[in-house]
């Protein structure tokens, strides 16, 4: 029964064409939204449900540096597209190779598949294909056949089927638990959502600046895979995405017809993201190291510092300090404007406590680039460390810009605002925090607690009711999508 539903139900989630029933399902016209089924404004609701459902049940990869490259690159290609919401990209940290798009602008990669990858234009080929599933709307003429269910019961189904992938015994019982809500499903899914995405997301690939050539490339590579006999084996990709002939051939075609005059090459954080990724990915440290070393010793790299970098990360994660130390060390002397080597340094450092001198990196690596996430975090982090809360703070406010805040902005003012004794304004970037990982009531608990001190001013306690007052309406809203 489990398995049933899940091969039901991925198709849908991962807005593929690998399951289909014989009966022919008529679907609406999604191209005008006035006549949609789901609005465009319940497709993004969904999939904000389903993001929180999901940083409740996988791992979601949370590094800095690693989720700004992937919104940096998803929006090379978004950017050439009219979609009417914002898109969201995200890592899930999981060896699985598989990708996939939800309705309303989210599109989420395992970093198994980042890792396969052999250049950007390859991760970028996907990507591209991914957002077309969205901007086409093919997951939402999905759930046509499943309008009875609730938004919050999608969510929930959506992000048990997605752990799946990562833990079947998790997905398994998580699936369960919605068991009676897949019922209501009759989807089908027909070879041309696979074909347009193909087609647009090749264009995207174009307008972007990729090469064209390598979306074949990689659906040669996964189509390979499927020689092993061993389910198992075989990449989750394949399984939402299968592969023809045909169709990378047509892909092959299409790059020869839309190539760009110029190609970019691959982005120096592309490379220096994916070391990182396969330090993460070893279950024993060591074998990273050794990975790495087999990589210097036999020039397999395309830029030898990537794998010295690589190299001091694994030596770090195995607890071998003083050589990564010495390592990354080597690294700044020769590449003092690396911005990333200067995280690194500081990362080591902040593990063996050595905060002053993680304060130095995290400060270089500010004065470098004001505006990297992982530099102000790590720089903020680092002051915390030592007590120096104001400074912490003042680095914040300086960056604290509205789109810029994350979880990550909120967690780190609250222990500021702690620091400096300011029970009110801990509470309230408490709560933000809270929010901002889809906690409402948690969130609101937190700004009761501010209600309550007794420092409070007027001004502060007619801010912390009207905002009290937005999210019981939120919380209110999610307990009537859940009786309807």
């Amino acid at each position: 029964m489990i398995r049933r539903h899940f091969l039901l139900l991925t198709g849908l989630l991962f807005a593929s064409i690998g399951l289909h029933s014989q009966e022919n399902i008529e679907l609406p016209d999604f191209g005008d939204s006035s006549g949609a089924i789901i609005s465009p404004a319940q497709e993004r609701k969904l999939g904000e449900n389903f993001v929180r459902q999901l940083r409740k049940l996988a791992p979601l990869v949370t590094d800095p540096e690693v989720e700004d490259y992937i919104q940096q690159l998803g929006r090379s290609l978004s950017d050439h597209t009219d979609y009417h919401n914002e898109f969201e990209f995200f890592v899930i940290d999981s060896n699985v190779v598989n990708a996939f798009a939800v309705p309303g602008g989210f599109v989420a990669f395992h970093t198994g598949l980042i890792l396969r990858t052999e250049n950007e234009s390859e991760l970028a080929s996907v990507m591209g294909h991914e957002i077309v599933h969205v901007t086409q709307r093919h997951g939402a003429r999905g759930i046509e056949a499943g309008r009875r269910m609730n938004m919050p019961a999608m969510a929930a189904m959506f992000a048990a089927i997605a752990l799946t992938a990562i833990d079947p015994e998790a997905g398994a019982a998580a699936i369960m638990a919605t068991q009676a809500a897949a019922q209501q499903f009759q989807i089908n899914f027909t070879r041309s959502n696979e074909k347009e995405a193909d087609a647009l997301g090749i264009r995207l690939v174009a307008a972007a600046g990729y090469d064209t050539r390598k979306m074949a490339d990689f659906f040669e590579k996964m189509q390979r895979a499927s020689r092993f006999t061993d389910p198992g084996l075989i990449p989750e990709y394949l399984r939402t995405h299968p592969i023809t002939v045909n169709r990378i051939a047509e892909a092959r075609g299409r790059a020869e017809r839309i190539r760009p005059s110029v190609i970019r090459e691959d982005s120096y954080q592309y490379h220096l993201v994916k070391a990182k990724l396969e330090v993460r990915a070893q279950f024993d440290p060591a074998e990273a190291v050794s990975i790495f070393e087999y990589k210097l010793k036999n020039k397999d790299y395309v830029h030898r510092e990537v794998a010295r970098y690589g190299y001091a990360l694994a030596l770090s994660e195995a607890g071998h300090f003083k050589k990564a130390q010495s390592e990354i060390s080597d690294l700044i002397q020769d590449y003092p404007t690396v911005v990333p080597f200067h995280l690194a340094a500081g990362t080591i450092e902040s593990k063996v406590r050595k905060y002053d001198q993680a304060i130095t990196h995290f400060r270089k690596a500010y004065t470098l680039e004001p505006e990297n996430r992982a530099a102000v975090y790590g720089y903020v982090d680092s002051l915390l460390n030592i007590k120096s809360s104001a400074n912490a703070k003042k680095v914040l406010s300086n960056y604290g810009l509205s789109d810029r805040r994350d979880p990550k902005y909120y967690n780190l003012l609250a222990k500021a605002e702690s620091g400096l004794g300011d029970e009110v304004n801990s509470f309230t970037a408490t709560a933000e925090y809270y929010l901002s990982v889809g906690e409402y009531a948690h969130a609101a608990e937190q700004l009761r607690l501010a209600r309550r001190t007794k420092t409070l001013s007027n001004y502060q306690r007619q801010k912390i009711i009207y905002r009290l007052g937005q999210i019981e309406k939120l919380i209110l809203e999610m307990e009537q999508d859940k009786l309807r």
